[in-house]
């Protein structure tokens, strides 16, 4: 949480090195006979100057929360001469611009070159793999009762319409589908087939309906990215689902498990959110009427007012995506 607020000063140009281990100390209040000088215009911009850190050789992800953190703003381009499988999972920073020492003013910008997106990332151990991605919910909910598992006498709504942010107003609905299909084009990159079970709002498809599409796709992991809500405002944080053991579940609970733990590790070394852990779940229909692995990552919390921004920032949206691809490409190389 305290990375998300940072971020969120940075990004509204607040000065977020105010009161930092290093600032200037206060000074004692001047005697009677010596009046009080105001700071000069000089003075005011060394307070707010700050020395850009050495972030080559760390992951994209790291570099962006150090730069965040003293108040600079970041931007990226891309070195086509070296993939960025040729340098692992993670794209790792391989120059910087000013570089480390540079004193700058509180706003500026620092320009990071990567590695060329990974178009080829794990081509040769998921070329052949099926995701299926499920943008939770839908503009209008369906309360039409459906069985929480085959068979199951226990029923709940077939779907419903989810949560809204408190200060955008953009519904849960819209935002995960923005995500989903940020995610969708990175699997494509690496080779991976992708089918989603929505690309519109305007639908009515149950959840026992989305598992469905996973497995008859055959899916190799079943993804549903959702957000949070909460009437406590000060909830905040990433978490992700998958389905504990029952009488539906038993061949899929543990391959779940772990492509959830490489898909939660990810997303939070990506974006830098909180981590609310990985949460194990047997009460939920669309994991309960799933054949193959599947998860669900709780992307943030619209009830939270900083998450419902960052939700709704494109350039976030990016950080989740591109955590999530990750983490699924690790768990379809393992």
């Amino acid at each position: 949480m305290f990375t998300l607020v940072l971020a969120a000063f940075a990004l509204s140009g607040t000065d977020v090195t105010a009161g930092r281990a290093g600032s200037p100390r206060a000074t004692e209040p001047p005697l009677a006979s010596q009046p009080a000088v105001a700071p000069t215009s000089e003075e005011t911009d060394t307070a707010r100057a700050v020395e850009v850190p050495q972030v080559v050789g760390k992951t994209l992800a790291e570099a962006q929360v150090l730069l965040s953190a003293i108040g600079v703003c970041v931007e990226t381009e891309e070195d086509v001469a070296v993939p960025a499988d040729a340098v692992g999972d993670a794209r790792v920073v391989l120059g910087q611009n000013p570089p480390a020492g540079t004193v700058l003013g509180a706003g500026a910008t620092v320009r990071l070159t990567v590695p060329a997106a990974p178009d080829t990332l794990g081509r040769d151990a998921s070329a052949e793999a099926v995701v299926v991605i499920d943008p939770g919910h839908q503009s209008r909910g369906d309360s039409t009762p459906e069985p929480v598992g085959p068979g199951a006498d226990e029923r709940k709504p077939r779907v419903t319409g989810g949560t809204t942010g408190v200060v955008t107003r953009v519904p849960e609905y819209e935002v995960v589908l923005q995500i989903s299909t940020n995610l969708k084009t990175r699997l494509e990159r690496a080779g991976i087939t992708v089918v989603m079970t929505r690309t519109t709002n305007d639908v009515n498809i149950s959840n026992s309906e989305r598992a469905a599409i996973a497995n008859e796709a055959g899916a190799d992991l079943f993804v549903r990215i959702h957000a949070d809500g909460n009437v406590d405002s000060t909830q905040a944080g990433i978490s992700t689902l998958y389905p504990g053991e029952n009488r539906w579940t038993g061949l899929i609970a543990a391959p779940s498990h772990r492509a959830a733990l490489f898909v939660h590790e990810a997303v939070v070394v990506s974006t830098g959110a909180a981590s609310r852990g990985v949460v194990a779940r047997t009460d939920l229909s669309g994991f309960n009427w799933s054949r193959v692995p599947t998860l669900l990552v709780e992307c943030g919390f619209l009830s939270n007012p900083v998450e419902d921004r960052l939700l709704s920032s494109p350039h976030y949206q990016d950080k989740l995506a591109e955590g999530m691809a990750s983490g699924i490409i690790a768990f379809l190389n393992e």
